[in-house]
């Protein structure tokens, strides 16, 4: 077999072990995931009710603001009402003062659909946060839980890339590179391991990149088993490896 590819095994194992590692450090553990989405979900619930409340307070304020405008308006036509001199002047004060009368009566009513959104917002504000209560604490413990393995992960990770630097260090800087150009082609799977296949009606075998199924041909297989250079697929171009057979 080829002198370094036990290593580039070693390091492909120990770079695995760091991803997954990583991926416990950073990522919502298996255990607590539909707890965390619930959670998520839940506040998410709560910060659109609160939303709608807010925007029923405003829309409230608008249609206030909108009836004592015209109220004002209201006023000042009144008090013009005596000194108009004309029956056409007259005429058009009233259309006028019917204009703002109907702008009052239409404010009074979105002022009293914004009250009651605002009442029902709030309702369901009220019953959202009460039931979350409950799930919220179970997430706080089970959040605590999972800060409490952090540390033992974060540990396990230096442990590893202590490992795998010593292990690039026992390689040529050009196996590294070449090893590295491939692994980050295919997200991390620098190595495939070659498949022994019974032929079907045959007494002989074909092999087969375990990655991407293409054929290997006998005379590679030797060369993998002897060769003193690192043997690639044909097809993917991953680094390939035998396992060894159980004796």
């Amino acid at each position: 077999m080829t002198p370094h590819i036990e290593t580039i095994v070693e390091l492909q194992r120990a770079l695995d072990r760091l991803q997954e590692t990583e991926r416990r450090l950073t990522e919502i553990p298996d255990w607590m995931r539909e707890l965390h989405q619930q959670h998520a979900t839940r506040k998410a619930e709560i910060a659109e009710s609160e939303r709608v409340a807010l925007e029923a307070a405003e829309e409230r304020k608008v249609a206030e603001t909108a009836i004592q405008d015209a109220q004002e308006k209201l006023k000042k036509y009144q008090q013009q009402i005596n000194l108009v001199t004309t029956q056409r002047e007259y005429g058009a004060l009233l259309q006028e003062m019917d204009t703002v009368k109907r702008l009052i009566t239409t404010g009074e009513e979105q002022g009293l659909a914004a009250l009651e959104k605002a009442e029902k917002a709030q309702k369901a504000l009220a019953e959202l946060r009460e039931s979350f209560r409950e799930i919220d604490e179970q997430y706080a413990a089970e959040a605590a839980r999972w800060e409490g393995e952090k540390p033992g992960f974060a540990k396990e990770a230096d442990k590893v890339r202590t490992q795998i630097g010593t292990l690039r260090e026992g390689l040529p800087r050009g196996i590294v590179a070449l090893y590295e150009r491939v692994r980050v082609r295919y997200a991390g799977a620098g190595l495939a391991t070659v498949r022994k296949f019974e032929r079907p009606g045959k007494a002989q075998f074909e092999w087969h990149c375990s990655q991407c199924n293409y054929r290997v041909r006998p005379q590679t297989v030797v060369e993998i088993r002897n060769g003193s250079e690192l043997v690639q697929c044909d097809g993917c171009k991953r680094i390939l490896f035998l396992e060894e057979e159980p004796g």
